[in-house]
């Protein structure tokens, strides 16, 4: 399985174009934002995770579903169905590879907010937000996955990926916290994995235990996305 994942790995970061605009994003925005209304205290926290999450969240979608209905759409994952390679070690596999665009586009985001703002954490802070948002990123990487297996068709896929990405970042509480929203959609937003990701961001970042059902929300996302992407794989075996 390593031997696969490095190779998947070697194919995603050769697209320098998608590694500086889906890493680059979401620390450009923050800068701007953070420039633009000259908040540098502690209060921009609540933005840093923001955008750290809004990078988990389209680092680890766009890192998978379009480049794999493409693979699919080519007769290569065709070809690569008929090998031994069981279906947990191709899921996992390509889970791996977006979660490995994700931490960096977390990184980015956390440098610009200690060389720009007074935001008071520790070493062990900031590597406990980055680390635990990283992990967290496994729903939204395993989502890409299930979208470029399911969808056979590499712009519907595009476009279905575009659409999962906006309904996480708008409903999901990354721009508009689910307190303001209108009740319905409020409760939406919290079913959703982008609001169990700032809520273990946010929880860190203030220095309060984290609720057990962000991670457990979080898991549950992973667990359902994983297996409909291994049922989707198995199906197109059968094709």
């Amino acid at each position: 399985m390593l031997a696969y994942t490095w190779l998947e790995a070697k194919a995603q970061f050769r697209n320098r174009d998608a590694l500086i605009w889906r890493l680059g994003l979401p620390a450009g925005v923050y800068v701007l934002l953070t420039l633009v209304d000259g908040e540098t205290s502690g209060s921009n926290t609540g933005r840093l995770v923001a955008m750290a999450a809004f990078g988990t969240v389209a680092a680890g979608l766009f890192a998978t579903g379009p480049s794999l209905a493409q693979e699919r759409a080519s007769g290569w994952l065709r070809q690569l169905r008929t090998t031994p390679m069981r279906t947990r070690t191709v899921v996992v596999a390509k889970v791996a590879v977006a979660m490995a665009w994700v931490l960096p586009s977390i990184v980015l985001v956390a440098v610009m907010g200690i060389l720009l703002t007074d935001i008071e954490l520790d070493p062990r802070g900031w590597t406990e937000l980055i680390g635990l948002m990283w992990i967290g990123s496994a729903p939204f990487a395993a989502l890409g996955v299930l979208i470029g297996l399911a969808i056979p068709d590499a712009g519907a896929a595009n476009t279905a990926t575009n659409f999962a990405f906006m309904v996480l970042w708008l409903l999901g509480g990354i721009f508009t916290p689910a307190g303001d929203m209108p009740d319905a959609l409020a409760a939406i937003s919290r079913k959703l994995p982008s609001s169990g990701i700032l809520e273990i961001g946010d929880s860190v970042a203030h220095g309060v235990a984290i609720p057990a059902s962000a991670p457990a929300l979080l898991a549950a996302w992973t667990a359902a996305s994983g297996v409909l992407a291994a049922l989707a794989w198995r199906r197109l075996g059968r094709r």
